[in-house]
């Protein structure tokens, strides 16, 4: 029996968008009314993902940073593994000496040394008031300096590489390699760098023993890398059309695309097996 429901945003319950359309939520609270926990477990920030849970009306557990946080309701975190200072230094010194764009994630903030609205839009929220983002912006010279100044740990480095060039990401992920960290990713055309045991499932894992449900009572579902660890140790797996081939071959089953409502069609077929049981 399925008891917890585990879901990617970007590409998966979101739409190309970015948008929770209404006909999701309506699915998402038959889950909630038949028992199940809905989880969003998202390479997004806490601030974006509780944004999210919220228009829902819902207070659920949240998986953020691609696992680097895990929270048993909008207030309580019962999980964290955050990157080293030393390790955030060393690769921004990285990042600057071959100048790739990187940016990088707090708790609820992102740090940046450029001002490129294109990496942060799918942020925006609904409002037309203040800066309009769901999450708070520290744009600096020296970003590591404003995180020390808040006294705050990042759990999230992202790293650009130029898409044209595979050279450039293959000097990515060995520098990576080199720092025994580990690299995903959620989109293309970028890495993300958390520490070497953070990963979606096992900030999961912490979910589940809060709420005493083992990993063969949970689903999840998704539709790229940073999804394939939480995939492959779920008791049922779903990958949307729209998901690359990895994640396809391992899910259980592939529904319809995150624009033609793949996760309800998901969300169906978990009821609809937890009704036999």
């Amino acid at each position: 029996m399925i008891k917890l429901f585990a879901m990617d945003l970007d590409g998966t319950s979101l739409d190309s968008n970015s948008i929770l359309r209404d006909e999701t939520i309506k699915a998402l609270k038959k889950l909630d009314e038949n028992g199940i926990k809905f989880v969003f477990t998202s390479g997004r920030a806490k601030p974006s993902v509780g944004y999210l849970m919220g228009l829902t009306g819902i207070d659920n557990p949240l998986v953020t940073n691609n696992g680097a946080l895990a929270f048993i309701n909008k207030e309580k975190i019962i999980y964290e593994n955050p990157l080293k200072h030393e390790e955030v230094e060393e690769l921004i010194k990285f990042s600057e000496e071959n100048k790739f764009f990187y940016q990088f994630y707090d708790l609820d903030t992102y740090y940046s040394n450029r001002i490129w609205p294109e990496r942060f839009d799918h942020l925006e929220n609904n409002s037309s008031y203040g800066m309009n983002y769901q999450v708070n912006f520290s744009f600096s010279t020296n970003p590591l300096k404003e995180l020390d100044l808040r006294k705050n740990s990042a759990f999230k480095f992202q790293i650009f590489p130029d898409i044209n060039n595979p050279e450039e990401e293959k000097k990515i992920l060995g520098k990576v390699d080199l720092m025994d960290l580990y690299p995903t990713t959620s989109s293309y055309g970028m890495i993300e760098i958390m520490q070497k045991n953070v990963n979606k499932f096992n900030a999961l894992s912490e979910i589940g023993k809060f709420l005493g449900i083992s990993k063969e009572e949970m689903a999840a579902i998704g539709d790229q890398d940073n999804d394939i660890p939480m995939l492959k140790n779920v008791g049922l797996s779903f990958a949307v059309e729209n998901a690359i081939d990895e994640v396809k071959e391992i899910a259980d089953y592939i529904v319809s695309t995150n624009d033609n409502f793949g996760l309800i069609d998901a969300i169906n077929i978990v009821l609809e097996k937890n009704s036999h049981v």
